[in-house]
């Protein structure tokens, strides 16, 4: 991650807050399609998370930023293979661009569901 001033994850309470995450890895975008830098975007969430021995499971919100509307039904084909029922509750908003030409950006809340 570049050295942008910004806790990947933070804990208040039993809630774990984990900062925008775009497709990126190794410093490049993943791909040129919503799927694959939505799945690497999850990837990477899920890299944070476990470093808190928390799992996509334990997520609770998640916040979704497109800059396409047009990929919304693309997105939500994937996001469907990528999270299980019950999904976590969610807010879709499209944006005119993000960083590093991202088509996606996901921001999520988790909490231990154990």
């Amino acid at each position: 991650m570049p050295n942008f001033p910004l806790s990947p994850i933070k804990k208040a309470g039993e809630l774990y807050f984990v900062s925008g995450q775009i497709g990126i890895k190794d410093g490049q975008l993943a791909g040129d399609d919503i799927k694959t830098q939505l799945a690497q975007t999850i990837a990477n969430i899920k890299s944070i998370l476990e470093g808190e021995e928390l799992s996509l499971s334990d997520i609770i919100d998640v916040t979704v930023f497109l800059v396409n509307q047009e990929d919304y039904q693309d997105f939500n084909d994937s996001y469907r293979e990528l999270f299980q029922e019950p999904y976590p509750t969610r807010t879709t908003v499209t944006v005119k661009s993000l960083p590093a030409n991202a088509l996606v950006e996901l921001k999520v809340i988790a909490r231990i569901q154990r």
